[in-house]
C-alpha cells in the first residue's frame, strides 16, 4: 500500500509538472544557484521555522508550525519504521547488524509521539478552532479544510489507538511475556491510550482484533490521504509545492522586475496566456494555500476595489488547469480557443488595481511573486492589445514625447533650482556625486521644495555634487510598472549612455522609485552604479560628522513609502535620521514599517484615476488624523502629493500638514 500511495502521490505531480512545462523557460537565475548561503538562510527561516508566519499571525503561525513539523516527524518515522521492517526481515540475517535506528528506538518512539502525533495533534485542534468557531473572514476553503482536517486527525487518532492497543497487550501485560511497564510511559500518548484499554478490561482477543482493524484501517487512511492529494491535487499538495516555491525563487533584487530581453524581435509581448508565464510562475499558482493573508493586506482590496491578491492567483490556478488540459490535448498542434482569455478570467479591472506596493508579497508565507504575474498581464494588454485606462496611456505619451510623465507641466528641469547655484553635470564633469531630481521633484511644484532641500542638505554637508539638468530623463519606472517594458528599456539605455558619458559612479535620488530603478533594474541592462536614496547618504553625512542638526522636539507621524521600505527594506534610516534631528516620530501603528499601508500612487496610479471604492490616499490620511499628529513626514515626491490631496479631501488643511523629512532635515542642519 505504500508503494501504491507513492506511486499514486508521483503519477499526481507528474500530471501538475506537465502543466508547468507549459511555461517558458525564464531569464531569472534560481536563488540556490547563485546565492547558496542565502538561499540556506532562507530554508531555515521561513521552511523550517516559519518565520514570516510566527511574525504576521502568531496564532496561525503555531498553529501551522505544529502541523508541519507534527506530519514532517510522523512521515520520517513511517519511513523508518518501513526501512527497519524491510532490513529485520530481508538483510539483517547476511548483513549481521541491525538496521541503525533500531539501536535507539527507546528514544526515537519519545520523539515520534510527542513531536510527532501530539504536535501535530495540536495543530489539528488550533485549525479545526481556528476554522470552524473563530472564522476569519478570509477563510473560504471550509469543505477542502474540512476533508483534509479529517484525513489528517483520523489518522492521528488511529495511530494512537494502535499504539495503546500494543502497549496495553505487551508492556502492560503480565502474562505478554514483553512485561516491562517502565518502558511504557516511553511513549507517553500511547501509554494514555493504554492505561483506557486497561481500565475497561479489553481481553487480549479483542485487542488482536481491534489492532489489526485499526492498524489496515491507518494504513488505508494514508493511501487515501496520498490519492486525495493526487487526484485532486488539494490543500495538502502545498506542503510539498509551496517550500518548493520558497526555495527556487529568483535572485533578483526583490524590488526588481523581470527583464524581458528581445523585445525589438518579439513575436508576442506579455503574458496572454499560460505559455507566456514561467514555469516558476505556474508552479507558484500551485504553492498558494489560499490563506487570504496577501487579501488582507492588499490596499486595493480593503479600499473596495475589485483586486484580491488570493483569488487572482486561484483564478490563474483553475484557468492553468483548464487550459493546460486543452493544450496538453493538442500534443504540440493548434490548441482550439479558449473559452474564457486569461485576462477575462482574473478581470482586467483587477491587473489595473494593483498599485504594486509588495504587501501581498511580504505578507505571503510561501512568497509567491504577485507582481510579477500582474506585470507580466499587464504587458500584453498595453504592448500587444493598447488595452489600459486613459489617463494612463496619457503619462505613457508624455514619457514618449517629453521622458517624462508630467503631461501639461510647464516647468523646465531646472527650474526648481533658480538662485541656488546648482550646478550642471555637463559644466562640472568630474562631480563625486550625481544628483538624480527625478521627475516629480523637478516638474511638480509642491515637489520642487524637496529638490530645494537636498540641495541645501548637501551644500551644508560641502558634497561635491552636480545634476543632469536637460539631460535627465525618467528611469522609465512608470512604463514599466504600467507594462510597458520597451519603452522602459528605451529610456533606460538613453540614461545609462548619459551615465557611461559622463563617467557617473555614484548617484543619489530623492524619489524611492527612481531609487529602486536605478539600483536594482538599470543591473539587468549593464548600468551598475552605487546609487542611494537621500536618507541612506544623509545618514552616512551624519556619521561621518559632516552634518549637524539643532531644533527642538516636533513631533511629526511617519509613512513608509512602499518603494523605500518593502521593496528596499530601508525602514531604520529615516527614523534614525529623525531621532538625531530631534523630531519625535508617531508610528502608524499598526500599518507601519513593513505593514505600512500603500499612498496609493504606485503602479502607475501617480497618473491613473480610481473608479471603485475609496481612494486608498483617503484612508492612509485617515490613519495619519487618528494619531494626533500636527504632521505626516514622507520620503517619497509621491507620497507626498497623496497625502497633502487626502488631507486636503478631509477638510484638514488648517491644523494638519504633509512634509517630506528632507525638508525637515534641511530646516534643522548644522553645517560642519
Amino acid at each position: 500500500m505504500a508503494l501504491v500511495a507513492a506511486f499514486g502521490i508521483g503519477v499526481g505531480f507528474l500530471r501538475r509538472y506537465r502543466l508547468w512545462r507549459l511555461g517558458r523557460r525564464t531569464t531569472d537565475v534560481a536563488l540556490f544557484k547563485s546565492r547558496p548561503g542565502l538561499w540556506l538562510r532562507l530554508l531555515f527561516n521561513e521552511v523550517l521555522a516559519h518565520r514570516r508566519f510566527l511574525n504576521r499571525d502568531l496564532y496561525g503561525g503555531l498553529m501551522h508550525l505544529f502541523l508541519f513539523w507534527g506530519i514532517i516527524v510522523l512521515l520520517i518515522a513511517t519511513t523508518v519504521g518501513l526501512f527497519e521492517f524491510i532490513w529485520h526481515d530481508f538483510i539483517a540475517s547476511w548483513a549481521g547488524f541491525e538496521f541503525p535506528t533500531s539501536y535507539v528506538r527507546v528514544q526515537n518512539e519519545f520523539v515520534w509521539d510527542v513531536f510527532g502525533g501530539l504536535m501535530a495533534s495540536a495543530g489539528v485542534a488550533m485549525a479545526i478552532w481556528r476554522r470552524y468557531v473563530i472564522r476569519p473572514p478570509r477563510l473560504n476553503t471550509f469543505l477542502d479544510d474540512g476533508v483534509t482536517l479529517s484525513l489528517i486527525a483520523a489518522l492521528l487518532l488511529t495511530g494512537f489507538l494502535v499504539e495503546g492497543l500494543r502497549i496495553a497487550a505487551t508492556q502492560l501485560n503480565p502474562a505478554s511475556g514483553l512485561y516491562d511497564p517502565s518502558r511504557a510511559w516511553v511513549a507517553p500518548v500511547g501509554y494514555v491510550f493504554a492505561l483506557l484499554f486497561r481500565a475497561v478490561g479489553v481481553t487480549p482477543y479483542a485487542g488482536e482484533v481491534t489492532h489489526f482493524i485499526l492498524w489496515w484501517l491507518h494504513v488505508a487512511l494514508l493511501a487515501a490521504g496520498f490519492a486525495y492529494v493526487a487526484l485532486r491535487f488539494s490543500k495538502l499538495s502545498h506542503t510539498l509545492i509551496s517550500p518548493l516555491n520558497v526555495l527556487t525563487r529568483s535572485d533578483r533584487p526583490q524590488g526588481a522586475l523581470r527583464y524581458e530581453p528581445g523585445l525589438e524581435t518579439a513575436e508576442r509581448f506579455g503574458a496572454g496566456d499560460i505559455t507566456d508565464l514561467t514555469r516558476q510562475q505556474l508552479m507558484a499558482l500551485d504553492a498558494c494555500t489560499n490563506c487570504g493573508r496577501c487579501q488582507d493586506q492588499c490596499p486595493a482590496h480593503i479600499t473596495g476595489k475589485v483586486l484580491s491578491p488570493r483569488k487572482l492567483i486561484q483564478d490563474l490556478r483553475g484557468y492553468m488547469e483548464t487550459r493546460g488540459a486543452q493544450l496538453l490535448a493538442a500534443r504540440g498542434g493548434p490548441a482550439s480557443a479558449p473559452s474564457a482569455t486569461m485576462h477575462a478570467t482574473v478581470t482586467e479591472e483587477a491587473l489595473w488595481d494593483c498599485t504594486t506596493c509588495r504587501a501581498c508579497i511580504k505578507a505571503c508565507p510561501v512568497h509567491i511573486q504577485h507582481i510579477d504575474t500582474i506585470v507580466d498581464m499587464r504587458r500584453h494588454l498595453t504592448m500587444e492589445q493598447a488595452r489600459l485606462p486613459e489617463a494612463a496611456q496619457q503619462a505613457l505619451l508624455s514619457l514618449e514625447q517629453r521622458g517624462h510623465p508630467w503631461r501639461g507641466t510647464t516647468f523646465s528641469r531646472t527650474d526648481w533650482a533658480k538662485g541656488l547655484d546648482v550646478p550642471i553635470l555637463a559644466e562640472h564633469p568630474k562631480a563625486e556625486v550625481l544628483f538624480w531630481v527625478g521627475c516629480t521633484a523637478a516638474l511638480e511644484q509642491r515637489s520642487q521644495a524637496i529638490a530645494r532641500a537636498m540641495s541645501q542638505m548637501l551644500k551644508a554637508a560641502k558634497v561635491d555634487f552636480a545634476i543632469l539638468g536637460e539631460e535627465e530623463r525618467c528611469t522609465g519606472d512608470p512604463a514599466r510598472r504600467m507594462g510597458h517594458e520597451y519603452l522602459f528599456q528605451t529610456l533606460a539605455r538613453q540614461n545609462i549612455e548619459t551615465f557611461e558619458r559622463y563617467g557617473v559612479k555614484r548617484i543619489v535620488t530623492v524619489c524611492p522609485h527612481c531609487f529602486n530603478t536605478l539600483r536594482n533594474e538599470y543591473p539587468q541592462m549593464g548600468g551598475n552604479y552605487r546609487v542611494q536614496h537621500y536618507v541612506q547618504f544623509i545618514e552616512g553625512l551624519l556619521r561621518e560628522g559632516r552634518i549637524a542638526f539643532h531644533g527642538g522636539p516636533d513631533v511629526f507621524a511617519y509613512h513608509d513609502s512602499c518603494y523605500l521600505g518593502r521593496h528596499n527594506s530601508q525602514y531604520d534610516p529615516p527614523r534614525r535620521l529623525a531621532h538625531a534631528a530631534g523630531l519625535r516620530l508617531v508610528e502608524m501603528a499598526p500599518h507601519h514599517m513593513e505593514r505600512g499601508l500603500c499612498c496609493g500612487a504606485g503602479g502607475g496610479h501617480m497618473w491613473m484615476e480610481e473608479p471603485r471604492g475609496q481612494r486608498i490616499s483617503h484612508l492612509r490620511t485617515e490613519q495619519f488624523l487618528a494619531t494626533g499628529a500636527p504632521t505626516i513626514g514622507v520620503s517619497c515626491p509621491f507620497c507626498l502629493q497623496m497625502v497633502s490631496e487626502g488631507i486636503e479631501a478631509k477638510g484638514a488643511a488648517d491644523s494638519r500638514r504633509a512634509r517630506d523629512l528632507v525638508e525637515l532635515l534641511a530646516e534643522r542642519v548644522e553645517p560642519r
